[in-house]
């Protein structure tokens, strides 16, 4: 499996979901507001959506928001958790500032 760096990926995201193109990605879920996880999930058909605002999280720069093209409903992600996307390996070899 090919990889990616986790910000290429991401800016590849934004880039087809602002052209309407649903991404197949996966991440391992995490709530912390719980302190649970649900596992290792994949979205078949997804589009980032327009997330937080920084002034009401503080998370706002790490919790990336998406629409489920399949169920239609809105759901975060953690950026750090995220996995593959079209089927590419994430990769966290560079971080950016």
């Amino acid at each position: 499996m090919k990889e990616i760096n986790i910000y290429d990926a991401l800016m590849l995201m934004r880039k087809l979901s602002k052209q309407n193109f649903p991404v197949k990605f996966s991440y391992i879920s995490c709530d912390r507001s719980k302190g649970t996880s649900s596992g290792y999930k994949i979205v078949e058909k997804g589009i980032l959506t327009v997330g937080l605002p920084s002034k009401k999280s503080k998370y706002a720069r790490n919790l990336i928001a998406y629409e489920d093209m399949e169920t239609g409903k809105r759901k975060h992600f953690w950026l750090p958790l995220l996995m593959t996307v079209n089927d590419f390996k994430i990769s966290h070899d560079r971080i950016r500032k």
